[in-house]
């Protein structure tokens, strides 16, 4: 859709004999002066009535704009920008079952509006209905393939449902359009990382930050790949980067830690999960990595502490019940230690009913 929010007076200047104030005085002065036009048909009215709609739109004063909105439908029924624009700022203020049926009227006057089925698509998402989402942006792909953020959001979907080379093709062709496409580059990059190509993923997520250097999920990304290809000092040069963006980026401190675990630096790695769980004091993962230092470090009883602890956030954590029989069985807690073998194997794992075939029984 082209320049739908632009403000269409001209045919006001024809009706009236005024001189109406110019489009980009978006003050209140300005919507005074359109209250002082004076009586005119309903056609008029109902532009002066989106002119002060999209006034109060760029301006953000959502709930204002969809009061003059729908007056101006009221005087024109068939006013189809106005349904546009008041559907965009019913989304903007989160009513989203308004904002459907108007976007579900601007396609039922003119279906080849490709940003109204690209609004549909985002509540659609918005409310879960993935497949009606991918349709939606897949439609508004079909009318204006040269609209990045289009391929981008579909992208964002594939990826979400697990078509990782669906995505990776939505990224591209974002890309392709946009080249300095910051999200785009770090997006790809996890897809990559997903279909285990950590090379492609370095590269796109060095991209990533290139363009946009405060991308601190960027550079923590861009560890992942460096540790996922076993290149531990990497990793944590990147997490480095993460964290001087953003000091409490809980997630970057707990992967460092889980770095420096790789390189078997346990007591450096339980200082990183430890400031992850400063942040976050509720991060089970960060409390099971640390159960997993302990053990390294051979310190039991820590290690059941910790374990404990990641437990009784996540109930069903199953790597922390495997830690903390591993951590028991070196306590010669055997029945504990079974016990949670038990539960582990129950949660799928299988090294876990190894152990307690080969322990317990």
């Amino acid at each position: 859709m082209k320049n739908i929010i632009t403000l269409c007076i001209c045919f006001l200047v024809v009706l009236i004999n005024a001189q109406v104030t110019p489009v980009s005085d978006e003050s209140e002065d300005f919507i005074n002066k359109l209250d002082s036009l004076g009586t005119i048909d309903s056609s008029a009215k109902s532009q002066i009535q989106y002119n002060k709609g999209v006034a109060s739109m760029k301006s953000k004063d959502y709930k204002k704009a969809i009061e003059y909105f729908s007056n101006s439908i009221n005087y024109n029924s068939n006013f189809t920008e106005a349904y546009f624009n008041r559907g965009t700022c019913r989304f903007n203020e989160g009513v989203l079952d308004l904002a459907k049926t108007d976007f579900t009227l601007v396609l039922a006057k003119d279906s080849s509006l490709d940003l109204a089925h690209y609004q549909l698509a985002q509540i659609y998402d918005k409310e879960g209905y993935i497949d009606m989402a991918l349709q939606s942006y897949s439609k508004a792909i079909s009318l204006d393939n040269s609209n990045p953020k289009y391929f981008y959001k579909r992208g964002v979907i594939n990826f979400q449902i697990k078509q990782y080379d669906k995505a990776k093709q939505d990224f591209s062709s974002a890309i392709k359009l946009k080249n300095d496409y910051a999200y785009a580059y770090n997006d790809r990059g996890s897809s990559y990382l997903k279909l285990e190509d950590y090379e492609a993923a370095i590269q796109d997520f060095h991209k990533a930050v290139q363009y946009d250097p405060k991308l601190a999920f960027a550079y923590n990304n861009l560890g992942s790949a460096y540790r996922k290809s076993e290149k531990y000092n990497e990793a944590i040069k990147a997490y480095n980067q993460a964290l001087k963006v953003d000091l409490k980026y809980y997630l970057a401190y707990n992967n460092r830690g889980m770095a420096k675990y790789d390189k078997k630096e346990y007591q450096s790695a339980i200082d990183d999960f430890n400031k992850a769980l400063s942040i976050k004091q509720d991060y089970s993962l960060a409390f099971n990595n640390k159960a997993s230092a302990f053990i390294g470090l051979e310190k039991w009883e820590e290690a059941v502490k910790a374990a404990d602890r990641a437990i009784e956030i996540d109930s069903e954590f199953t790597y922390a019940y495997y830690n903390r029989a591993i951590a028991k069985e070196m306590l010669r807690d055997i029945e504990g230690a079974c016990s949670d073998w038990i539960k582990a194997s129950e949660y799928g794992l299988e090294i876990a009913r190894i152990y307690f075939n080969s322990t317990c029984k």
